[in-house]
């Protein structure tokens, strides 16, 4: 009896990240889901800046890079392009909160066939865990030290609260 196997999504390289970061398990899940659901020949990732960049060492699937901040978009094109690809973004906080925020809405908004995976770790982890458009107020980063102040540099964007508010965005579709 197999009580633990690697899944067929995943390649044999080993992973790079730094010590604590959860992209591994992330892969490792997003992995299980293609495996599971049989997907795994008909499946495009996109990447696109920051530890995300990475993840085409990782995937048995076909993946492409995209610009900063441009994932949804480049999605947006492979989907429409062959509507039997299944196709998911892979973006940090940084990509998908603050560069890549109207790409994310208008993709959610237009009800976009496409899966968005959405690694908030709230602080720019590849350049040294600056704060990120989505670090909670009080939160200690190397550019706040003494925590995120409001009163300074805002609230913090709520990405999936905001996405939750479109009426296309929730749109759940089965797969073809």
């Amino acid at each position: 009896m197999i009580v633990f196997e690697k899944p067929k999504a995943l390649t044999d390289a080993p992973l790079h990240y730094c010590p604590g970061c959860t992209h591994g398990i992330i892969h490792r899940l997003v992995a299980e889901a293609i495996d599971e659901l049989g997907i795994q020949g008909r499946t495009i990732g996109v990447a696109s800046v920051g530890c995300s960049v990475f993840t085409y060492n990782y995937f048995n699937v076909d993946m492409v890079q995209a610009a900063h901040g441009r994932a949804p978009a480049v999605a947006t094109g492979l989907k429409r392009s062959d509507a039997n690809n299944i196709v998911f973004t892979y973006q940090g906080d940084g990509d998908l909160a603050a560069i890549g925020t109207a790409e994310t809405v208008h993709s959610a908004a237009r009800g976009e066939n496409i899966t968005v995976i959405f690694v908030n770790n709230a602080i720019y982890g590849m350049t040294g865990g600056q704060m990120a458009p989505t670090s909670l107020p009080g939160q200690i980063t190397q550019t706040s030290p003494y925590g995120r102040d409001v009163n300074t540099v805002g609230y913090p964007v709520k990405v999936c609260e905001m996405l939750s508010q479109l009426d296309g965005a929730l749109i759940l579709k089965e797969l073809p």
